[in-house]
């Protein structure tokens, strides 16, 4: 049998493999329901919390004159929070949180905040106040925070109407004007948005890492010693770099499905925590934390993290695949997995708490090379650090090849 060929049979074999029920259950089942259920979850007991609607009035009021001659002290700020109030008296799971500063206001998610002119400008036909909706109009909190604003907008028509002769027509509308908090930088040299996806982004490698490194026993040479055909494949293939290879191709594609699979798990919950939550803005829950958004994940960084990923996921198929071949069924299966799973916890566990973190014990581990290597070119501030990381990525990879190369084509392999 030719060379070509004979790979040929056995990357068919290995194929089979992959789908097997018992690996499309670790590779695609296991992480889709995983991700569906950690951003879906919280979907289904949203309801059952209070809607907080944090405002701040800064407004000073004014002496405003009645058709009839007579002057009046007003403040709509005041009216508007006591209107506000009263609502929320006869109203359940919602709450007004007054506070005194504007920065206090708006860096809260669901938040209004009334100017110091408000009042003054509100006579004058102008009316004005700056806000921060974070929840769809679809969901519990929206339509809570559409009431809220409603209720000025009340105080103001009240009030223009009590003091002049105007039809309806004539009254100021009121105006939102959507804050966005500022996006600085932060002490690890990353942008706050990048510093975003760091958390979401080592999620994914340490859960997929642990999935892809439980494959091992499923497409593996760890599963062709266990079936006996180990022995079988190193007699009768001429060249032993073939079934290296196979076992690579095979372990990408196994790689990319369990990814899709993370992933689809997560914008098919997104989609709907989207439509019932709306936007969370800075305030996320587990959800937030463990999970890209849909519009990260469709991106061009959301792009770069997937390919920073799939790096992270042959590397440990590649780790899982060296070992099988230099040590025997016993020994490989403890070494193997302890290896994978020891680098894979240590590296989650140090940027979990910090995720700009420069610790040396961080930086001799090949996982935070992908992290901090990837995150800096969505950031787009890779660093000469970031150049040896990815330097060291690829005499790694190339590394692990050879000496799985030079295993396998080892006599002594096949009766170890």
């Amino acid at each position: 049998m030719k060379k070509k060929s004979q790979f040929g049979a056995i990357l068919r074999k290995d194929l089979r493999l992959v789908f097997t029920w018992k690996t499309i259950l670790i590779t695609v089942f296991v992480p889709f329901i995983m991700m569906f259920l950690i951003v879906s979850l919280p979907t289904l007991f949203i309801g059952t919390t209070d809607t907080v609607i944090t405002v701040c009035t800064d407004d000073l009021g004014s002496i405003e004159q009645h058709v009839n001659g007579t002057l009046f002290e007003i403040n709509l700020g005041d009216a508007a929070i006591f209107n506000m109030q009263y609502f929320t008296e006869n109203t359940s799971n919602l709450i007004i949180e007054v506070v005194d500063t504007r920065e206090e206001a708006l860096n809260a998610t669901n938040s209004i905040y009334i100017p110091a002119n408000f009042t003054e400008t509100t006579f004058d036909g102008t009316s004005k106040i700056e806000s921060r909706k974070s929840s769809s109009d679809i969901s519990i909190q929206g339509v809570y925070f559409d009431q809220i604003v409603l209720k000025i907008q009340e105080v103001v028509d009240g009030t223009i109407l009590f003091m002049n002769n105007v039809t309806q027509e004539n009254l100021p509308r009121l105006e939102q004007i959507s804050y966005t908090p500022p996006a600085g930088d932060s002490d690890s040299g990353w942008s706050q948005d990048t510093m975003k996806l760091a958390a979401p982004f080592a999620y994914a490698m340490f859960i997929l890492v642990t999935l892809v490194g439980n494959m091992g026993r499923t497409i593996g040479f760890s599963k062709e010693k266990e079936d006996g055909t180990f022995e079988t494949m190193l007699s009768i293939t001429r060249n032993r770099s073939n079934l290296v290879f196979s076992k690579l191709i095979v372990g990408f594609i196994a790689s990319l499905l369990s990814i899709l699979a993370y992933f689809a798990g997560s914008v098919f919950a997104g989609l709907i925590s989207l439509q019932v939550l709306g936007d969370p803005g800075d305030s996320v829950g587990v959800e937030g934390i463990l999970s890209l958004s849909i519009q990260d994940l469709l991106s061009i960084q959301g792009v770069v993290l997937l390919i920073g990923i799939v790096i992270a996921l042959v590397l440990t198929m590649l780790a899982l695949m060296t070992v099988d071949t230099m040590f025997s069924k016993t020994v490989a299966e403890r070494v193997g997995i302890t290896v994978v799973m020891g680098f894979g916890l240590l590296f989650y566990f140090t940027v979990a708490f910090d995720p700009g973190t420069t610790m040396f014990f961080a930086q001799i581990n090949p996982f935070y090379w992908i992290y901090h290597s990837f995150l800096s070119m969505v950031d787009l501030s890779l660093g000469w650090v970031d150049g040896i990381f990815l330097g060291l990525i690829v005499l790694l990879l190339g590394g692990m090849v050879f000496l799985a190369r030079k295993s396998i084509e080892r006599e002594k392999v096949l009766f170890t």
